[in-house]
């Protein structure tokens, strides 16, 4: 069996390594983003991707391994709203890293992307939501479990 203590630090571990990533996806996307910026900011996507499956593998391994029963755990209104906040998060994921790995291609061409107004738009919106929702799933965490 696993160490809860250790899955528990994984989790914690991935939640910073995620806040940090997408601070920096908030920071560096920009309209005329040079090409190192832009490399910059799919490494950020990638390694948010990479903290999102470690928080969802985590923490399906803490539920598997906590003293109560998962349906004692869902029971809990708090512990499901954390988990329906965490997977609108990561479905809103979606959009913004479907973006970025489009721009690939005219990487390799050695250009720039070209950001519209719209696309702008909406990954700072997606990206300020998902800033607040790692605020608040924490406090939800917090009072699931007490």
């Amino acid at each position: 069996m696993l160490n809860p203590d250790l899955l528990t630090a994984l989790h914690y571990c991935a939640v910073i390594a995620l806040t940090g990533a997408v601070t920096s996806v908030y920071f560096l996307f920009r309209r005329g983003m040079s090409i190192e910026q832009v490399r910059k900011l799919l490494l950020a996507d990638n390694l948010a991707a990479l903290a999102l499956l470690l928080i969802f593998i985590t923490g399906v391994l803490q539920v598997l391994a906590h003293p109560m029963s998962p349906a004692a755990l869902f029971a809990n209104h708090g512990y499901r709203t954390k988990l329906l906040l965490f997977f609108v998060m990561a479905i809103s994921f979606g959009y913004p890293s479907r973006l970025f790995h489009r721009w690939r291609r005219s990487l390799r061409q050695g250009q720039a992307p070209i950001v519209s107004t719209q696309q702008q738009f909406w990954v700072i919106w997606i990206l300020r939501g998902n800033l607040l929702l790692l605020a608040l799933i924490p406090v939800l965490a917090r009072l699931a479990s007490g």
